[in-house]
């Protein structure tokens, strides 16, 4: 992984160092390069990290996930508010990916419903005690969050990764996250809405919030104990 980041950083600066125009020569970028290779190395990893989180994509090495915590505490105060101030968010990045010339099926499905379903695991996996966080980013993705940082990572390809540092000790969040992807697609069944189009995308993520918060809470209801309260009945 680390090499790979390596190689990504000396393609950017091979890129930058044929751009420069006079007065910077050549052997003055080589030596400027040379003498000041670690910080340039640490400014260019984190810049290409933070490009790379701001696109939900999967974090390769552990600047990724440092880049992943600077975007979670924004994210985490847009999920925390009402659902009809986070689709106000969320239609204001499908309209602006109108204008940017995609169809409305299209930013609807790939990309409306995606934080819309990822919204609704988060509600799961918090259920299930994890500290999850829906991001709405230009692909959206799913964070988890541990000792104030973010652990691990399901990407908008729908892969999860973990910490470099973590490895081994999340093996159960595989599992709390296949049955949040369960549950999902039961509430999509039950509500039976398909959206292609915004208004339709409201109905279905209303629906889908909805009915997440009510299976959690229905969750936690204690059984009543019928043969206890019979006992106490009978004379």
């Amino acid at each position: 992984m680390v090499i790979d980041a390596f190689a990504a950083i000396d393609a950017f600066l091979e890129r930058w160092r044929t751009s420069l125009t006079p007065p910077f020569t050549p052997a003055y970028v080589d030596g400027f390069i040379r003498r000041h290779r670690a910080q340039v190395e640490t400014l260019i990893a984190d810049t290409l990290a933070q490009r790379r989180a701001r696109g939900g994509e999967r974090p390769a090495y552990k600047p990724d996930f440092l880049a992943y915590d600077a975007l979670t505490t924004a994210q985490r105060r847009l999920d925390a508010q009402t659902d009809k101030e986070v689709m106000a968010q969320l239609l204001r990045r499908v309209d602006d990916q109108f204008v940017g010339g995609y169809s409305e099926r299209s930013v609807i499905h790939n990309f409306a419903v995606e934080y819309a379903d990822t919204r609704t695991e988060a509600i799961f996996l918090r259920d299930a005690g994890w500290d999850a966080v829906p991001l709405l980013l230009e692909r959206p993705a799913l964070v988890v969050v541990a000792g104030g940082h973010v652990v691990a990572v399901r990407d908008w390809m729908g892969g999860l990764t973990i910490h470099p540092d973590r490895k081994g000790t999340l093996n159960h969040l595989f599992t709390d996250l296949e049955r949040a992807e369960e549950k999902l697609l039961h509430i999509r069944e039950v509500i039976d809405l398909y959206p292609d189009t915004k208004e339709q995308l409201v109905k279905y993520a209303y629906a889908t919030w909805r009915e997440a918060r009510k299976a959690a809470l229905n969750l936690k209801q204690p059984t009543p104990n019928t043969t206890s309260e019979r006992k106490r009945k009978s004379p």
